[in-house]
């Protein structure tokens, strides 16, 4: 990393960046690429599936999502993403959250979702995905409105996950945030 260089880190349920909104990229920079590159590092060491920007504390609309549940070609850099069309089929899987610590409980998404987003050279694209594919772009792109996949859970459910989170981010010593 270079020198200057913001130090990213994951953020943890607690923490305020996680509710607030993301901006739009007017213009992809050397910032916003060392951003993606520390993105892709802390998902794939984190064993995550895709990780939005406000989970590094930077509020802008990016996320990465893991080429392997992509279709084969597809871009895994998503740049001001939104979902364009939604599936009526559902498909209940258990999903979890990097900011969560991978707490997981089961929650319906769309089976398939289109979504349309720049690349990183800023062309306008558009990606259909289906099974984990769809469940990722749309659990990141919430991440964008401040949204957690907690909030589309009973509240109930929300509450034991929340305990659940708490519990693991104690025994692990990780602090208040």
């Amino acid at each position: 990393m270079k020198e200057n260089a913001p130090a990213y880190r994951l953020r943890y349920l607690d923490d305020p960046v996680l509710r607030k909104t993301s901006e739009d990229v007017k213009v992809f920079r050397q910032a916003e690429g060392e951003l993606v590159k520390a993105m892709a590092e802390i998902m794939v060491g984190h064993r995550g599936a895709g990780l939005a920007a406000p989970q590094l504390g930077v509020l802008r609309r990016i996320i990465v999502v893991l080429p392997s549940i992509l279709p084969e070609g597809a871009d895994t850099v998503f740049i001001n993403p939104e979902v364009v069309w939604r599936s009526e089929e559902e498909a209940v899987e258990d999903e979890g959250c990097l900011s969560l610590l991978s707490v997981a409980s089961p929650l319906a998404r769309p089976a398939r979702v289109t979504v349309k987003y720049l690349d990183a050279a800023g062309r306008a694209r558009e990606l259909e995905a289906e099974g984990l594919g769809a469940r990722a772009l749309v659990h990141e792109i919430d991440h964008l409105d401040g949204v957690l996949f907690i909030d589309h859970l009973s509240r109930l459910k929300r509450k034991q996950v929340r305990d659940h989170f708490h519990k693991l981010h104690r025994e692990l010593g990780l602090g208040t945030r």
